[in-house]
């Protein structure tokens, strides 16, 4: 149920951000005021229901919301039009592509911190990868995605056993 809450509260989050127009490129965000009379009738509408929304929360969360936008407004220009950019393909996920990336992020989430950094590290070597390496990375993922679970198992252990006859 937390995790819940904290992701509600960011999809709200960016997408009230997202319907705001804001002139990123301040050194300082423009005042609320001007802020609401830079709007149309339609996104002060939409303002509107997502503070009918952030008024159901509970305190914690609206404090939460609260730090995430300042943390927003915050960024370096750039930083905020990539967050923003990549909420708008979010947006865009099927309802079904929305639920699996959730999933994955709330498994990426409870694993140790550890491997987690470990994770990361693995993707930014795949993101060094010259297309050719990453083609051959990706393809044999592909392959490994259509073996039966016994199959996979039956490789682990040969690979396990190539292993040690090694060392």
């Amino acid at each position: 149920m937390r995790y819940r809450s904290t992701a509600a509260i960011g999809v709200m989050f960016l997408a009230l951000v997202c319907s705001l127009p804001v002139s990123y490129g301040q050194d300082r965000p423009p005042s609320p005021e001007k802020e609401w009379s830079q709007m149309t009738p339609e996104q002060r509408q939409e303002l509107r229901e997502r503070y009918r929304e952030f008024r159901k929360m509970n305190r914690e969360q609206q404090l939460e919301l609260r730090r995430r936008l300042e943390q927003l407004r915050n960024m370096d220009p750039q930083e905020r039009e990539k967050v923003l950019e990549n909420f708008a393909r979010y947006r865009q996920l099927s309802p079904e592509q929305r639920q699996r990336l959730e999933q994955n992020y709330r498994r990426f989430r409870s694993l140790p911190p550890e491997r987690r950094q470990q994770l990361r590290n693995n993707y930014r070597r795949f993101l060094q990868m010259d297309e050719q390496e990453r083609a051959r990375l990706l393809e044999n993922y592909r392959r490994w995605q259509e073996l039966t679970p016994e199959e996979r198992t039956r490789l682990r252990q040969q690979r396990r056993e190539r292993h040690k006859q090694n060392f």
